[in-house]
């Protein structure tokens, strides 16, 4: 079942797999590859009719639908496995295994593991390990090249090959052990960086702009990105793949869940101190290496303070940050789409993208005047384990860029 890379990021908002339509209305069936996997289900109506302007949420439900789809497929690891010593077989105990890095890693890195891996399994999947040569390899690359595959891409798929190979010697492979003296040699082209950044004037022109839609929501959580230097995902959270298991300690733990997801990594209000005057939290990506929380002085920036004091008492639990239309919280693809519209409304250019905000900020904090150990620390960058000790110094720096940037406001254009 191939499937374009928009199914996993979203880069394509009208993507819609396994979509058909019947007089005025739209349907997601299972393909027939699913039900001879022994996945079934009835057709299921997607939300309004032909001609009414919901394309893209009808394409973000099919591809829900198809996610879970795989999902479930995946629970049943017999149906992936095939003949040992073939590309698919290693894939299949590479996402399988107990044993396996795929599962040490967060659910939503296995789920970005996964679209390279289905790309290999379609391509070589039924191939034996030890035909692979470097004249093969090379001819992998050249055949992506001339399909018009980025050098991102290109990048992306041979270190995932590399980890399939790793994880292969780890199964004492033979084939594999003299593939990764192989890869290892190979040169494969890295891409340039990404030098976009928004300046504080295009922020401030898409909050704005998601002000003037009423979107209370998405310019509460712009502000917080742009002023605190936070992911987006320490905002708004983010949906993690469950197993089974995991499903029934989640719902019996109260955490809020979506078909085989959970939600887990956003602002909460717990986190926020009653007097609004600061909150607390331990960015995701590091709280596996930071002991205590990080402290945000909501004093130095009134704005996000009356937004948050605007939002009734009542209404005070759980994400900070909810959908209106689904009082759920967001998921990645519906956040970065709000962007993308308010950006177009507020004229900003199309390159600079939402996982930009962040550098956008910091870059905002040296222009401010901040020193680097100042913005290492208010991005919560660590260089050594030294660093990552010393958490009231790094909460203080936060405070000390922010007001930085704040006095320097009036400077910068």
């Amino acid at each position: 079942m191939p499937y374009e890379k928009a199914l996993w990021d979203g880069s394509d908002p009208l993507y819609a797999p396994h979509t058909s339509r019947s007089k005025r209305w739209y349907y997601w069936r299972v393909p027939a590859a699913a039900r001879k996997l022994g996945y079934s289900h009835p057709p299921i109506r997607l939300p309004g009719e032909d001609g009414d302007g919901r394309e893209a949420e009808r394409a973000a439900k099919a591809r829900q639908l198809t996610i879970d789809m795989l999902a479930a497929i995946q629970e049943q690891p017999a149906k992936l496995l095939s003949i040992v010593g073939t590309w698919r077989w290693l894939i299949g105990r590479y996402m399988t295994d107990t044993e396996s890095p795929f599962q040490e890693v967060k659910a939503n890195s296995r789920d970005s593991y996964r679209f390279p891996l289905m790309r290999w399994q379609e391509a070589i999947g039924d191939a034996q390990i030890d035909n692979m040569d470097l004249a093969e390899l090379k001819r992998i690359q050249r055949t992506m090249r001339d399909n018009g595959r980025t050098v991102a891409y290109i990048k992306r798929q041979f270190g995932m090959l590399r980890m399939l190979v790793g994880y292969g010697i780890m199964l004492k492979s033979p084939a594999c052990l003299e593939l990764a003296g192989i890869l290892k040699e190979m040169r494969i082209k890295t891409p340039k960086p990404r030098t976009a950044a928004p300046t504080r004037a295009q922020i401030e022109a898409i909050i704005t702009a998601a002000d003037s839609a009423g979107d209370a929501a998405f310019a509460l959580g712009m502000e917080l990105q742009w002023w605190f230097a936070l992911r987006a995902v320490d905002v708004r959270g983010q949906w993690l793949r469950m197993g089974p298991e995991e499903k029934e300690k989640v719902a019996a733990s109260g955490g809020i869940t979506r078909g085989h997801f959970r939600w887990a990594d956003g602002l909460t209000w717990d986190m926020i101190a009653r007097d609004l005057t600061e909150f607390r939290k331990v960015p995701s990506k590091t709280e596996d290496s930071l002991d205590e929380e990080l402290i945000f002085d909501l004093r130095l920036v009134p704005e996000v303070r009356e937004r948050l004091a605007s939002i009734p008492q009542e209404e005070r639990i759980g994400p900070v940050i909810r959908d209106p239309k689904t009082d759920m919280p967001f998921d990645r693809y519906r956040w970065s789409g709000k962007f993308r519209a308010y950006r177009t409304v507020a004229g900003v250019p199309d390159d600079v993208w939402m996982m930009d905000t962040r550098a956008g900020a910091i870059t905002d904090a040296k222009r401010a005047g901040a020193s680097k150990v100042l913005m290492q620390h208010q991005a919560n960058h660590a260089s050594d384990k030294t660093t990552n000790r010393y958490i009231r110094e790094k909460s203080d720096s936060i405070a000390r860029v922010i007001q930085l940037r704040r006095s320097a406001g009036g400077q910068q254009t």
